[in-house]
């Protein structure tokens, strides 16, 4: 024994110096595709979900895959980057004239209403600083030139957080058209590694994660899109100021399933304050009919439901935005969602195979 010693420390230490430069290879690969983990997986959530879009649309063009998958992420890069071009140079527009009014001295706010006051929680510091900046605001912005500093820098962020969050919608759009391109064969691969990772569960477990990607996607994520849209049409029209934010807090609160009500009524309030009445009841009836529109969009794109809580997928896309800014509120809520349903379906199938063996072992 005494001469297997030497022979077997020497292979210990080469065993330890493999696996420490294959973990030093795993993690320099890792480092190096992580930059594109967001907008891969968010590709892939995208295939998955507008697979039966494409489907229908090729049958349409002929069986012409790649024309299909070419139409879908056209049109929705057109959908992401046209708004947000108008967005964008509405902002700097508005910034320049700002910028050059304060040059000459032309500046001024209104006078703010008595019924800010009655805002909730917010509405006694509104009131303040809105009336010591419109009785001198120049005098205003050196005063709080400290604040005004990092609430700019923090617009500033926000918006290159935004603008980045569509850019990479577009570059997962581009991935997502080529994975549905070649559906059948990005198929037929998830389906080798589920089935050599988890035997025959692998492929219920599979079916599963496209239900849950499919029922995410359209049911909750699509409606909560389409109805925050809806809204904040209604608020870059009457010109209400920090739409953008707007835009993204009603995001949040729709993903979550909580009515949006709680952002609609402090603007309808302001927009009452601030307009002519037949502009602030306009105005009004639009944010009511949008802000219920899920109730039609729900029975439409949700079909047989999801049993994920919500308070899942609102952990999901606020962790998922702390995490990957504007594109992590989409994704985190749907891999936070798919890991909970592929959990309770794992844990569903190793309780039922006990039961279903045990005739068998009698």
């Amino acid at each position: 024994m005494a001469d297997l010693d030497p022979r077997f420390q020497r292979g210990a230490v080469e065993a330890a110096i493999r696996i420490g430069l294959l973990f030093v290879l795993v993690l320099w690969c890792f480092e190096i595709i992580r930059p594109f983990i967001t907008p891969v997986v968010w590709a892939v959530i995208l295939a998955v979900a507008l697979y039966p879009m494409f489907c229908k649309l090729k049958s349409w063009l002929g069986g012409r895959g790649g024309l299909a998958a070419a139409l879908i992420a056209i049109v929705g890069m057109a959908i992401l980057l046209l708004p947000g071009f108008q967005i964008a140079a509405s902002a700097v527009d508005s910034v320049a004239a700002i910028g050059a009014q304060l040059e000459e001295g032309s500046f001024s706010l209104p006078p703010p209403a008595s019924a800010v006051k009655a805002w909730p929680l917010v509405g006694d510091l509104i009131f303040q600083h809105w009336s010591q900046a419109s009785t001198d605001i120049e005098k205003y912005l050196l005063t709080y030139a400290a604040d005004i500093k990092r609430v700019v820098g923090g617009a500033a962020a926000f918006a290159a957080s935004l603008f980045g969050g569509i850019l990479m919608f577009c570059l997962s759009l581009a991935i997502a058209a080529f994975l549905m391109a070649n559906g059948a064969a990005c198929e037929a691969a998830c389906r080798r590694i589920a089935f050599g990772l988890l035997d025959e569960r692998g492929g219920q477990l599979m079916q599963l994660s496209r239900d849950t990607i499919q029922s995410v996607a359209k049911g909750v994520l699509g409606v909560a899109v389409i109805q925050s849209t809806l809204i904040a049409v209604g608020f870059f029209v009457v010109g209400v100021p920090g739409a953008a934010v707007l835009y993204v807090v009603l995001l949040v609160v729709a993903i979550a399933q909580l009515p949006s009500i709680l952002v609609v009524v402090p603007v309808i309030i302001y927009v009452f304050q601030t307009e002519t009445t037949l502009v602030a009841i306009l105005f009004t009836a639009w944010s009511v009919l949008a802000g219920l529109s899920d109730n039609v969009l729900k029975p439409m794109l949700l079909g047989r439901g999801i049993d994920v809580p919500m308070l899942v997928i609102l952990l999901g896309s606020l962790g998922g935005m702390l995490m990957s800014g504007f594109i992590g509120l989409f994704v985190g809520a749907v891999v936070l969602a798919l890991g909970y349903q592929l959990f309770m379906g794992w844990l569903e199938i190793n309780t039922q195979t006990p039961q279903e063996d045990s005739p068998r072992s009698e």
